[in-house]
């Protein structure tokens, strides 16, 4: 790829070139957009020699789950939008991940109840502590996403192949298992290790469109015949016993935009809402990832939780409620926060994403906090459980590799591979990185939509602000979605509907600026 220094921004023909503009906002923030050499050689050789599964799956804790009838569900194109000859050579073809983290699988107990079993990789088979990739993950500490180009975490050899859960490879995986009842209690867990079989790979699209009844089965789904229809009811039911038995967290039906870009321009944005597959994966690793947590520190071994206190700024928003007509408790309550979207959804719904945002603003920023297993856990106040540890993206995101390596050691009965020490210089590093993450993948999604914004300079929206800090302010348009900073005279606050104009656009900083 070579520096940005070297590199140009434009391409020949004077269109800006995308993927550079992407690698421009990451070094902006010192993040990297390369492999170093030690860890492209450590890649080399473990992929030369790789034969079979790695050498942590002969450990005799390790079950064989092969029989099991594991899928992947991830991102991809809704079925019926594809060309039938590419579907019919092959049936998977609209499912764009393949860095897959994550199976899943549900059958029915003897006594009503569904178990549930999620498969996640083991990252850690490959990518040992203290080698050069494992300190390579402590610099991005996760995979980028930018509107042309994905910066993975894990080089492509391991991320898409061998570590990757694709179907028909055997892998090995850290296995979470339990139990749902019709009241939604989580009970009967399991945390341990096993090789599995995914037996194919489907998209969020494609599925929640046939369980709300809209599409029929896709060609993948319709491949494996009616097992594997029966397999997704069940878990679409275990999903809604598991919401059923949630009484406070926050849920919030929130619109997704993301830039469309086709032979490298931006061309527009694509909008979509979470459908009943998304809410199936979201379910099973919130309870993964809380059963994870409690099997460690039942175990006597410190873990890193994922943590959302509660607002500090309730105040905030109870007067963002009141301004709407609602009125929310004194006590900050996550379930309360869903009844005033709901409301508010049925008052508005036009303005329920910008107000999201605001929701989200004034909440705070979720963080990680290496916990030793007498100590009180502070809780993911969104989610609603004291429990989190994530564990379920372990190709993804760095900080998961931690959970395979504390449970290798709990199985074997040997000490944490990491202090409380280590753990708590672990967390600070993934909390310094999130928020520069968070700042690289703002500025450059605000680079690529000032490509397409360059000519509308001088044009009106309306818009909602999004963001107070000093003299500085911030403001969301609904159409196109764009945040941008605000420059007025006029005191808002945040949840504020004003009429902003586009005042200026810089591509290469990034800078999309409104007044009013």
């Amino acid at each position: 790829m070579g520096t940005i220094g070297t590199m140009s921004l434009k391409y020949p023909d004077g269109r800006w070139n995308l993927k550079e503009l992407a690698a421009k906002a990451l070094e902006n923030y010192g993040l990297k957009t390369e492999y170093p050499e030690d860890v492209k050689q450590q890649v080399a050789d473990i992929v030369a020699n790789a034969n079979g599964l790695p050498d942590d799956a002969k450990k005799p804790w390790v079950r064989d789950y092969r029989d099991k009838p594991f899928m992947s569900i991830d991102n991809g194109k809704l079925w019926t939008e594809m060309d039938p000859a590419e579907l019919a050579k092959n049936p998977e073809a609209n499912v764009s991940s393949r860095d897959i983290d994550q199976l899943q699988t549900a059958r029915r107990l003897d006594n009503g109840d569904i178990r549930v079993t999620v498969a996640v990789s083991d990252i850690d088979a490959y990518v040992k502590k203290g080698s050069p990739l494992d300190k390579f993950m402590d610099e991005n500490t996760s995979s980028i996403y930018t509107p042309d180009k994905v910066f993975n975490l894990v080089p492509p050899e391991l991320a898409e192949d061998l570590a990757s859960l694709n179907p028909r490879e055997e892998r090995l995986a850290t296995v979470v298992e339990y139990s749902v009842d019709p009241d939604g209690n989580i009970k009967d867990e399991e945390v341990f290790q096993a090789i599995v079989k995914s037996r194919t790979k489907l998209d969020y699209d494609s599925v929640s469109a046939w369980m709300d009844g809209k599409a029929d089965a896709s060609p993948a789904m319709k491949a494996q015949g009616e097992s594997l229809l029966e397999d997704l009811h069940l878990q679409q039911q275990a999903s809604d016993w598991i919401d059923k038995g949630k009484t406070n967290d926050l849920e919030v039906d929130r619109t997704e935009t993301r830039i469309v870009t086709e032979d490298g321009n931006a061309v527009g944005f694509e909008t979509s809402k979470k459908g009943p597959a998304n809410r199936i994966v979201e379910n099973f690793m919130v309870s993964s990832n809380t059963v994870v947590s409690k099997f460690l520190r039942k175990k006597g071994y410190p873990t890193m939780e994922r943590t959302l206190k509660e607002p500090e700024k309730w105040d905030r928003l109870q007067k963002l409620a009141k301004d709407n007509g609602y009125t929310l408790p004194n006590k900050p309550d996550a379930g309360a926060l869903t009844d005033y979207m709901a409301y508010y959804k049925q008052k508005n719904p036009e303005g329920y994403d910008e107000m999201a945002v605001s929701i989200f603003k004034l909440s705070g920023r979720g963080m990680y906090e290496a916990t030793a297993p007498d100590q009180e856990l502070v809780g993911q106040f969104f989610l609603g459980v004291k429990n989190y540890m994530q564990s379920t993206a372990s190709i993804r995101r760095g900080g998961d590799r931690l959970t395979p390596r504390l449970l290798k050691a709990a199985l074997a009965g040997e000490p944490s591979p990491y202090s409380m020490s280590e753990l708590s210089s672990f967390a600070d590093n993934l909390n310094d990185k999130a928020r520069t993450l968070a700042k690289a993948e703002r500025q450059a999604t605000k680079m690529v939509t000032a490509t397409m914004l360059e000519d509308r300079v001088g044009e009106q929206f309306q818009a909602v602000v999004t963001g107070l800090k000093g003299k500085q302010k911030w403001c969301r348009i609904g159409n196109p979605p764009v945040e941008g900073s605000l420059f007025t005279r006029d005191n808002v606050e945040v949840g504020d509907k004003i009429t902003v104009t586009l005042s200026k656009i810089d591509v290469e900083r990034g800078f999309i600026d409104f007044k009013s």
